[in-house]
């Protein structure tokens, strides 16, 4: 019973602290599953992001379902995202409830500022992490990964491309490098 309770406190802490959205809540997420709890490796928490990415909804509910089925089965998953959920949940309600004119005051302003700056932070932080795990292993660049990463680059920032087409290309590219030139 311990467990569910601190999976579902550890995921309503993450969830008071997403401001940003889910990228911006990759660094969090990292930190705290990661280095401070050890319930995953790095290679792991960059599989649950993948697969949180590319499943329908939030990063952080999806993160949070498969993180919670990983460490306690059914339960788990329902506890963690219950947890995620439950502050933006409250938050929402509030404003709702006659918060929203408060948020434009100058102070609300000035707090907002600064949350954004450091969500711009995270957001590079959860980059660099999951980018040297996925494109680094043991000292040494993954030659595959590397060539598809900058090829989804060149996708984005020059042809315009959807992130649909990105992500069917890239996975093109993989099963071409894996099973036809067998790297």
């Amino acid at each position: 019973m311990s467990v569910l309770l601190d999976l579902f406190l550890e995921f309503l802490k993450i969830g008071f602290f997403m401001f940003g959205g889910g990228y911006a809540g990759i660094a969090l997420l990292h930190k705290e599953l990661v280095e401070l709890r050890g319930w995953l490796t790095n290679e792991e928490f960059v599989d649950v992001i993948g697969i949180a990415e590319s499943t329908p909804g939030p990063v952080a509910i999806n993160s949070a379902t498969f993180i919670g089925y990983k460490i306690c089965g059914v339960l788990g998953s329902v506890v963690a995202t219950l947890g995620v959920v439950l502050p933006a949940y409250l938050i929402i309600l509030g404003i709702a409830m006659g918060l929203s004119p408060y948020l434009m005051t100058p102070i609300a302003r000035t707090i907002l500022r600064g949350i954004n700056a450091a969500v711009v932070a995270l957001i590079l932080v959860a980059l660099l992490r999951i980018g040297n795990t996925v494109l680094i292993q043991d000292n040494t660049v993954r030659m595959v990964e590397s060539a598809i990463f900058v090829i989804a680059i060149a996708l984005i920032l020059l042809l315009k491309q959807h992130p649909i087409t990105v992500i069917g290309v890239s996975v093109a590219l993989s099963l071409l490098a894996k099973y036809v030139l067998g790297i």
